[in-house]
């Protein structure tokens, strides 16, 4: 510390300064996060300087002039000997934000370091709020008319500071507006009410408050009714998450503001509309909203609107970035060609502003079918329409219309697969029928921001009042066309962590997951083949020819492009069609991939030129390098885990050569942080010996000891045929341990989530959303690998909801029906409901891949029977 302090300029405060205005600003924040904040706020007003640690913003603020400086909460989470009091000693009165993730925002000890903290989720609005809250903040302009917003929480305060901003410019139009003053406890509010007094346009406060060191639940209520006793025409707002105390408002009396409104932030601009009603405001309103900017990003990729790209496309940005800066990674592999597809981005605010111009807030709830006709039947502005035009005049490709929310790939919350991608041909005839299908797959896109299992995710990670908004990345689709049908010859997902090593790998090595076709098969977990790219030809999930017959991939996704109906199949799969492989065994991926099962010989060739069953064992690629795609994999992984600073995965297709000889064509299509384990809960020989459960396959880490009911697979009467009926009981069940907020381990056979119902029990993230543990038995029930990659895989990891894998055959085991001190609650049939009266102790070691279960019950039996 001392050392980096000598090397530092350490600047006074200039203490004679009439307040400051931001231009120049220091960015603190982890690698992975740059480039989509840089796209994010693309163009800006300020000089942005960004540092990806603290030690780096350290000596930053030895060699310039910096007004404001933001620090991302996981920047701290690495270890570092400079922290936030350190960088405001080297610069007196340099003002420090924090920004926490939404939901992530449980430190708040660390506001007694920063001048303050606020919920950011990289929306451009809150940033230029945030910059715009500090001007007003150092502003020593004596006559200068304010707004008080009296708040405590910081998530509401996150949340209202662009709305009471937007709320601001609508009331007061000019050049010199009202500034913002906060408080947060009921001295604070009250002492700047003295000293703001007659400069004070109006007050908003929140009524539960802190007061005198406790918490006040009518704090709210004795401020405002102070400030209407001594300035009654002062225009006043109180804001509750409590509906009772609208009684209470009108006691003093002032308007209530609902804080569990769906409409909340346009119920607060009718506050600040209101102002207006007795003051000229030079026909403000009146204008024509400003159109849409098109602009092209530091990343390569065109954006239309002010708002943000969403975390798909930050992670697209940090992929172009990395690519650019290094070059070489790919320059060696000359049989292969690296590209990342070109994108339009439609951002954040034309969703918002979609969905509040057609009022579609209102179907949140309503059946799915009713929900998205009402998302098709609303019209996309002229505007935007032409904009969508323009790019279909430029292409003719097949093109895939993809979700990038706020929060989807975010390091905290991946949250893949919650939202849909649509696929369309893009080739017909009629130039207005092309613009139709695309127009409505964007907003079939904006309508699954509004599916219940995304709901139900957001309210499961985040807290009110944050809700996920959604930005659309329209990009032309990876492969070729074989007959009636579009397809890669390969999609591949790539984890740099590989929580489940085997054979000789190791953890750190990765693993990849391949599938013939478009990637739909990997992110619905249906068959595909695992492969750790360290060790392309070892296959240890398959044991023998037997293996490869049953377990390798027969059916695959394409998109057709002929005979499809103008109005498109925009159902499960949009117009994907799901071929078996006898379908395509004359089509050049096929032949390419295959190989041929020989029945004499009982052995696989690594041909498809010789009679017999066809195999997908992509064994030209694996076995013999042409291409060499896994070594090109294994760099591009370890590029980007360093550039991120930690595990990443990564999602790319594979398509054959236009001409014999050329090179094969990689399109880079996504790449997400990871989410890997940092302490590790130590499983000791007694637990293993204690264990009604053990697993050498388990993901997570750490310990859960409050899990009392378990809802089980029962296998004395599991049926193969009835997986969906299973679904729908768990679901029930679900449903009533949901009222009374109570987890649950769930076990049973196969892969969870899986679309395939031959596969594993196939529910989604809603029907399970209390699970607090998940066992997956693998005892030859049901015939299949685990679900990994998949994208319910990746929800139930983002959760932090241990997943264990119990392989038969091994020295795994698992025992959940003679647990001491149970009771069977409910019993659907094929699913059993049980409840213990002692919680289970599950301890997950996830630097070794190690899970127990412990019957806690158990323990004081033992101890009674002493």
């Amino acid at each position: 510390m001392d050392k980096i302090t000598e090397k530092i300029k350490v600047r006074p405060e200039n203490s004679h300064s009439p307040g400051i205005q931001v231009r120049s600003i220091l960015f603190v924040s982890a690698p992975y996060q740059l480039p989509g904040l840089k796209a994010d706020i693309h163009p800006s007003p300020w000089k942005i300087t960004y540092a990806v640690s603290m030690e780096e913003a350290a000596a930053l603020l030895g060699k310039a002039d910096f007004n404001l400086v933001f620090i991302e909460m996981q920047t701290l989470d690495h270890k570092t000997e400079i922290t936030i009091q350190h960088l405001k000693g080297l610069c007196p009165g340099l003002p420090v934000i924090l920004l926490a993730p939404p939901g992530h925002c449980k430190n708040r000890s660390l506001e007694r370091d920063a001048d303050h903290i606020f919920i950011w989720s990289g929306t451009p609005e809150v940033f230029h709020a945030m910059v715009r809250f500090i001007e007003d903040q150092r502003c020593k302009d004596t006559t200068r008319r304010a707004v008080l917003l009296v708040e405590d929480s910081l998530e509401y305060a996150s949340f209202f500071l662009p709305a009471v901003y937007k709320g601001i410019d609508t009331a007061f139009p000019g050049a010199r507006p009202p500034r913002l003053v906060l408080a947060g406890s009921h001295e604070t509010a009250m002492a700047r009410f003295r000293e703001l007094g007659n400069r004070l346009e109006c007050v908003l406060s929140d009524t539960r408050l802190p007061w005198q060191g406790r918490e006040a639940s009518g704090a709210g209520i004795d401020i405002l009714s102070t400030i209407h006793r001594e300035m009654p025409e002062l225009p006043i707002m109180l804001m509750s998450a409590e509906s009772a105390n609208k009684t209470r408002a009108e006691s003093i009396p002032a308007p209530f503001l609902d804080k569990n409104a769906k409409h909340l932030g346009p119920n607060l601009h009718e506050f600040f509309r209101s102002l207006t009603a007795n003051r000229p405001v030079g026909g403000r309103n009146t204008l024509p909203k400003d159109p849409y900017p098109v602009q092209t990003c530091p990343a390569g990729f065109t954006r239309i609107g002010n708002g943000s790209i969403g975390g798909k496309a930050r992670g697209l940005a940090f992929l172009a970035q990395t690519l650019n800066r290094r070059p070489d990674l790919v320059a060696v592999y000359s049989e292969m060609t690296v590209n990342i597809p070109d994108s339009l981005i439609l951002c954040t605010d034309i969703f918002e502003d979609f969905v509040r111009d057609n009022g579609l807030a209102r179907f949140t709830g309503r059946p799915l079918a009713d929900l998205v006709q009402a998302f098709i039947d609303a019209p996309l502005t002229g505007e935007v329409l032409g904009h969508l035009q323009t790019y279909l005049a430029g292409t003719c490709a097949p093109l895939a219309v993809r979700s990038s929310s706020l929060l989807e790939d975010a390091v905290t919350h991946p949250c893949a697969g919650l939202y849909k991608t649509y696929m369309i041909p893009n080739n017909h005839a009629d130039p207005d029928l092309r613009l139709s299908h695309l127009a409505t797959a964007v907003k079939l896109v904006y309508a699954s921001a509004y599916y219940k299992n995304a709901r139900a995710f957001i309210r499961s990670t985040t807290t009110h009042p944050f809700r996920d908004s959604m930005a659309v990345m329209i990009q032309e689709t990876a492969g070729s066309r074989h007959g009636d049908f579009f397809y890669p010859a390969i999609s591949g997902t790539a984890h740099s962590l590989n929580f489940y090593p085997a054979a000789n790998a190791k953890a750190d090595e990765g693993v990849l997951n391949l599938a013939l076709g478009l990637g739909h098969t990997l992110a619905q977990g249906e068959q595909s083949f695992r492969v750790f790219p360290k060790h392309p030809q070892a296959t240890p999930q398959f044991s023998g020819t037997r293996d490869f017959l049953e377990k390798t991939q027969n059916r695959f996704y394409a998109l057709r492009m002929t005979g499809y109906p103008e109005t498109l199949c925009f159902g499960i799969c949009s117009n994907l069609e799901r071929r078996d492989l006898s379908q395509a065994l004359n089509e050049a991926p096929v032949k390419t991939l295959a190989s041929t099962y020989m029945p004499l010989e009982d052995r696989i060739r690594d041909t498809w030129y010789c009679r017999g069953p066809k195999v997908i064992t992509f064994a030209q690629v694996l076995k013999y390098g042409a291409p060499p795609l896994t070594a090109l994999v294994n760099d591009l992984m370890t590029a980007l885990a360093h550039a991120a600073g930690g595990p990443i995965e990564l999602e790319f297709t594979a398509d054959l050569p236009d001409r014999s000889g050329g090179p094969w064509k990689i399109s880079l299509l996504q790449v997400r942080p990871m989410s890997s384990p940092r302490d590790t809960s130590l499983i000791t020989r007694a637990d293993l010996d204690e264990a009604v459960c053990v697993s050498t396959s388990a993901l997570g880490n750490g310990t859960l000891d409050t899990i009392r009911d378990i809802i089980y697979v029962n296998p004395e009467v599991f049926e193969g045929g009835k997986t969906p009926d299973m679904a729908q009981q768990i679901s029930r069940i679900n449903a009533e341990l949901a009222k009374t907020n109570r987890r649950f381990l769930l076990a049973g056979p196969g892969r969870w989530g899986s679309s395939d119902p031959w596969l594993g029990i196939p529910v989604d993230w809603q029907q399970i959303s209390g699970a607090g543990a998940i066992v997956e038995i693998r005892d030859g029930t049901i015939h299949a690998d685990a679900s990994w990659g998949s994208h319910f895989f990746n929800t139930i990891t983002a959760h932090g909801v241990p997943y264990i894998t119990v392989n038969s055959g091994t020295c795994d085991r698992i025992d959940l029906e003679n647990l001491a001190g149970c009771r069977t609650v409910r019993d659907e049939g094929f699913i059993r409901h049980m409840r213990l009266n002692r919680p289970l102790l599950i301890k997950i070691d996830g630097k070794h891949s190690r899970g127990v279960i412990i019957d806690a019950g158990k323990a004081d039996n033992d101890i009674q029977d002493q």
